[in-house]
Order: structure tokens, then C-alpha cells, then sequence
């Protein structure tokens, strides 16, 4: 609100620019240029050559700017090159257009700018970005990034994302409101990120699964844009809003022993339009204020993708996730969108514990059997013809591709990887409301859900009682990483079992060595090599007796 006028005094006109120059040093605030041009009747030369029309200047070459001009100095002594002043003034303009994803606001009007640093005879510029969630998906970073690059005078660009934590309100409403998880002992998310694939399926077979075993389950339903839950598990009774809210609790609906929430089953007409940074609330107060009392296990039900509502239950307080369910495809695109989904569950410390291969195979012997029986009843057929033509119609088709319960194997030590094959009555089962392991609980797909909720509890209860990650360190004298400080492996013969298929072993020159390693989750290191490769090393490939 800063305006320059010819009835000012020269003193005052001086002041003034000097508090810009001041106030536009500290994060979050800038210098806009006013689309109006600024009148220069009545400055003297040197004022008009360095605030020129609508403040535009060279930021290329240094153009002379008149004896005392070169630089400005600020009532506190501060020396300010105008030139760098305009250039961080641009900078911030260009980032206001740049929105915080949760937050829905502009980064720059949020104050989430700062360390702006610029050198516009080099075109170089540097900057800090803090968002409210961190950006794990980097398109932030991206947007920043493009939008700093449109500037004329800009070459090189080097944004730095940060992540703000929970101021002491927030933290203090989020406790507040997870009181209703206060009996929940284990929370798994069942997840995925690709829609489509089978996922709320999976979660509502896996959830009656582990009641079956004895266990107290619930299920949580978050996709608040398209609810599953309501249409493939029919409640005991319908969520009642005069009987079920109850002061700020809600009371989840009952089916077979299984305690269950939807916004789906609260609101069943409505459809909800909504922007990422309204949804994250609404999830947290689903979440929070869900009474779900006592629970052995709550199973979530997570919407396709890793975005908001992902990054908001993995960082909400008093919710703490003990695991990973993936589901995905035998096809090559759904693999590639497991590999984000892993990859982001542990940026954020949440273990991928089993991988569910659904639509895996289709077995024509189980959908066709009655109608073989009835063809060789009404034919006659030998026993040998018969068997021969079930043989024949019985054989595993591979409709999408033989998949890649392997690769993950290899790549982050899943062991725990089921293929659930195209069945016609689990989807039949969905829609009727009624799961279909407890339509079906002595049929083979039932027990493959059996073996996937007893897997799960042992690997949950193992990783609360899981001994510490093995220490690998790098002996840069003998170029061998150490384990624990006594299992040696020379780097080259680390790199060598890498399983990526950008590696080739046989060209790793012997001087390779590792210049970066991070633990990913509890199943794998991942190490940057000297050459710019990346390995992704599954401790039980090169840890001895690693369980």
C-alpha cells in the first residue's frame, strides 16, 4: 500500500522505498509492481531511472543507474541492490499463483516463502517452500519450479520443499477429536493406487476374515467422493441420525459382529462435491469421532491414489497405522502404481505388509462345473472322456499376464502375496450385500482370505515386537558395507544382486561405491551409487539371518 507521489518530500519519498526494501526481506511478504504506472513528475533523474514506469528493472545487465543509486540503503542501514530487490519482488509474484494443496491458498499470501535468494546477472535463484503436509508427490515442486523458470531472466532454479509441523491448536483439536480411537489396538489401511482393482473387496472379506478368527473388527470406509461400504455390506439396521449421534460420537452400524462407518451411510443421497483442502477435515472428524470402542483390529478402506486423505490420516494424532494392505492387477500399469503406493506408505513410516493380486487368473472348472456334470450325464460320457473334457475346460487362463508377486518379492521383501482369482459370485456377492466369505466360508477363495488376515496379525504383532533395523555403514578404506559391525559384503558384490533392470552386473566397474543409503520401512535399504544408479536392497538379500 506503499504509493510515491510528487507532493512527497524527497526524504519521505526515500522512507517509503526503504521500508519496501525492508519489509519485503522477511519470508512471506513481496513487493508487487502496481499495474499503474507510477508517475515520475517531480522525482529527480536518478529516482526515475531506478523506479522506472511500473518498477521494471533490468535485471540482465547492470545498466547505470546514476551516481548514489547503485544502491539503495534502508533506514537500518541495510544496503539493497534494486536490481535484486525487483528480481525477489518477481520471484514472489510468480509463486503467488502457486497454492498450498491442503490449505487452498497461495503459498506467497500464506507466508510460506522464505530464503529467497537471487542472482539475476547469473539467472540463478534459490528458494524455500513450506507446505502445511509434506509434498511426497513432488507436484508442488513441480508447479514452483515451471512457474519460476517463465521469468526472462531465470536459468537455473533450486526449490527447497519443507513441511510445516502441526501448530499446538491443531494438534491439540486433532487429539481431541481421535477420542473415539482411544480403544482401537491395531489400525491396517487397505489401499491402493489404482481404482477399480478390487480394493473395498478386498478389505470387507479381509475384515470378516479376522472376525471369524475371534477378533473385534472395524471397518472405515474414507472414500467420501464414491463410499463403497453401504452397497456391499448391508448393516443390521440403518445408520439413524436421532439414535446413532450422539453429542460429538457416532455411533458405527453393526453387520454380523462387524462395527462399520461411511459417509455413505450417513448421508446416502447427497453427493459430495468437495475440494481437497474441505475433504481432509470431514475425513478427520469421520475418523475421530467414529465411537468405535473397544477393536482388535480397524480396517480402512482407503480411496484409489496417494493424496490428500492419505496424507492426512497417516499424520493425524492418537491414529497411529501399524500396516499396509496392497491391492492391485497382474498388469504391468497397476504394478507401476504399487511401486508409488509402497514407496509413499514408507516416506510416511506406514509398513506394507502383504500385497493381494486380484483378477489374477480366471478358473473356468469352478463357474462351469454344473453344466460339465449335466454334459456328460446327458451324453454318457466314460470316465476318461470325462476327465479329458474337464482337463480341456478346466485350464487356468491368465486373462492379464502372469503378474508380479515376484518382482515385489525381490524389490521390498513381501513374502505375504496372495492372487485371488475372476470370480463371477465375489462381485455377485458385493452388490448383494453380503460378504462373500460369509456366503462362501468353506470355498478356496475364503481361505485365501483366511491365510491373508492370519499373515496380517502375525505381521503386525512381529513388527511391535520387531528387533531394531540391521546398522549398515560404509568402510570407505575397504570399500565393503558393514552390518551390524561384523557382516562384510564388498560393494561391488552388494551392487551385484541388485534386481533392477537397469542394472547390469557385468559392466559395475570394481571401484563402485555407495554415496547414500535410507532405510525404507522395515524390509529394504535403498542405496544411490557412485555411477547415479539406485538399488532398492531387501534386507533379507544381504542380511544374514534377517527375518
Amino acid at each position: 500500500g506503499l504509493r510515491l507521489s510528487p507532493q512527497q518530500t524527497m526524504p519521505r519519498r526515500w522512507a517509503m522505498v526503504a521500508v519496501a526494501v525492508v519489509l519485503s526481506s522477511h519470508p512471506g511478504c513481496a513487493f508487487l509492481p502496481s499495474i499503474a504506472p507510477i508517475s515520475r513528475a517531480g522525482l529527480s533523474v536518478p529516482i526515475a531511472q531506478a523506479l522506472p514506469g511500473r518498477c521494471r528493472l533490468p535485471l540482465r545487465a547492470r545498466a547505470p543507474l546514476g551516481r548514489g543509486v547503485a544502491r539503495m540503503t534502508a533506514a537500518v542501514g541495510a544496503e539493497v541492490d534494486p536490481r535484486e530487490f525487483q528480481a525477489k519482488s518477481e520471484v514472489l509474484a510468480a509463486l503467488a499463483a502457486v497454492q498450498d494443496p491442503t490449505r487452498g491458498e497461495s503459498v506467497v499470501s500464506l507466508r510460506a516463502v522464505s530464503n529467497v535468494q537471487v542472482n539475476p546477472d547469473a539467472g540463478s535463484l534459490a528458494v524455500t517452500v513450506m507446505l502445511s503436509v509434506p509434498d511426497l508427490s513432488g507436484d508442488v515442486k513441480a508447479e514452483c519450479e515451471a512457474a519460476l523458470k517463465a521469468l526472462e531472466w531465470v536459468t537455473t532454479v533450486d526449490v527447497t520443499m519443507a513441511a510445516a509441523p502441526p501448530a499446538e491448536d491443531l494438534r491439540a483439536a486433532s487429539e481431541k477429536e481421535a477420542s473415539g480411537l482411544a480403544g482401537v489396538k491395531n489400525v491396517v489401511m487397505c489401499a491402493s493406487c489404482k481404482g477399480g482393482v478390487g480394493k473395498s473387496t478386498t478389505a470387507v472379506n479381509l475384515a470378516f476374515s479376522l472376525q471369524a478368527m475371534g477378533l473385534k473388527v472395524g471397518i472405515l470406509d474414507v472414500d467420501v467422493y464414491g463410499p463403497s461400504l453401504p452397497t456391499m455390506v448391508l448393516p443390521d439396521r440403518p445408520f439413524n441420525p436421532q439414535v446413532d449421534i450422539i453429542g460429538n460420537r457416532i455411533l458405527p452400524v453393526l453387520a454380523k459382529g462387524v462395527k462399520m462407518m461411511s459417509i455413505g451411510f450417513i448421508n446416502p443421497v447427497d453427493s459430495f462435491v468437495l475440494r481437497g483442502a474441505k475433504v481432509s477435515p470431514l475425513v478427520q472428524q469421520l475418523v475421530g469421532t467414529t465411537d468405535w470402542g473397544e477393536l482388535d483390529y480397524l480396517i480402512i478402506d482407503m480411496p484409489p491414489g496417494t493424496g490428500d486423505i492419505h496424507l492426512t490420516l497417516s499424520q493425524m494424532e492418537r491414529l497411529r497405522i501399524d500396516a499396509a494392505v496392497i491391492v492391485t492387477t497382474p498388469q504391468r500399469l497397476s504394478f507401476v502404481d504399487v511401486v508409488k503406493g509402497v514407496e509413499m506408505f514408507d516416506k510416511v513410516g506406514i509398513p506394507s505388509v502383504a500385497v493381494v493380486e486380484n483378477m489374477a487368473f480366471l478358473d473356468p472348472s469352478e463357474a462351469l462345473a454344473p453344466g460339465i456334470d449335466a454334459f456328460v450325464e446327458k451324453h454318457s460320457l466314460s470316465p476318461d472322456a470325462a476327465g479329458e473334457l474337464r482337463a480341456l475346460v478346466g485350464q487356468r487362463q491368465m486373462l492379464f499376464g502372469t503378474g508380479h508377486r515376484q518382482r515385489l518379492l525381490d524389490m521390498w521383501g513381501i513374502a505375504n502375496s496372495y492372487s485371488i482369482p475372476l470370480l463371477p459370485a465375489l462381485t455377485q456377492q458385493a452388490d448383494a450385500g453380503l460378504p462373500y466369505v460369509l456366503a462362501f466360508p468353506a470355498s478356496p477363495i475364503a481361505t485365501i482370505f483366511k491365510d491373508l488376515a492370519t499373515d496380517l496379525v502375525r505381521e503386525v504383532t512381529q513388527l511391535k515386537e520387531a528387533s531394531p533395523l540391521p546398522k549398515v555403514t560404509w568402510d570407505s578404506k575397504s570399500n565393503e558395507l558393514v552390518i551390524d559391525g561384523a557382516q562384510r559384503i564388498a560393494s561391488k558384490d552388494l551392487r551385484a544382486i541388485c534386481r533392477s533392470p537397469a542394472n547390469d552386473p557385468a559392466r559395475v566397474p570394481a571401484s563402485i561405491k555407495p554415496v547414500e543409503m535410507t532405510p525404507l520401512g522395515r524390509y529394504a535399504l535403498q542405496i544411490v551409487w557412485s555411477d547415479g544408479h539406485q538399488s532398492l536392497m531387501p534386507y533379507r538379500a544381504f542380511v544374514d539371518g534377517f527375518q
